[in-house]
């Protein structure tokens, strides 16, 4: 993987994309089981640094809605909310197989928020977002991490616990 980061940012990609190709070429493996397994306690160790790192960079004097320079960015993170929540909704809808709950499928989408943070903080050290626009994605993230849970309570309370039935579908 290292490799092919460092491959990746010859050519002037990042190389978080030639790391995910590494991870597209390991899935084709017989060992990506045992590769997984070994790796965990690494992933163990540096996913909590990078969410430090990505809380570190939010610049938290964007939220202050009572500065009038604020209120574009926050309106900008209102909209990447609502995009958020309803186009996962919206993709629980695209699922068409039988007995499936599709508002269980949809809410369930809402808080995979992470892999956007990773590109937002790619962005950001690339100079292609401003730290105010990255803080409104931030925001957007956070916020669809804490609507889902009650979203989703919901959705199960609605079909008696069960992610599949034949109502809602």
């Amino acid at each position: 993987a290292l490799v092919f980061a460092y491959l990746a940012s010859l050519v002037g990609l990042a190389p978080i994309v030639g790391a995910f190709a590494a991870g597209l070429v390991l899935a084709r493996t017989n060992q990506v089981n045992i590769i997984e397994e070994r790796l965990k306690p690494v992933a163990d160790v540096f996913t909590p640094i990078f969410f430090i790192m990505v809380g570190a960079a939010v610049d938290i004097r964007v939220f202050n809605p009572f500065v009038r320079a604020n209120i574009p960015i926050l309106m900008i993170a209102g909209v990447l909310f609502i995009i958020a929540v309803v186009g996962k909704f919206v993709s629980g809808w695209a699922v068409f197989q039988k007995g499936i709950n599709r508002f269980v499928i949809g809410f369930g989408m809402i808080p995979r928020g992470e892999v956007g943070l990773i590109f937002a903080q790619v962005g950001l050290a690339y100079g292609v977002f401003s730290s105010q626009l990255f803080s409104a994605m931030t925001v957007m993230v956070m916020l669809t991490t804490f609507v889902a849970p009650p979203l989703l309570k919901i959705a199960f309370a609605r079909n008696g616990g069960q992610a599949s039935e034949g109502g809602y579908v």
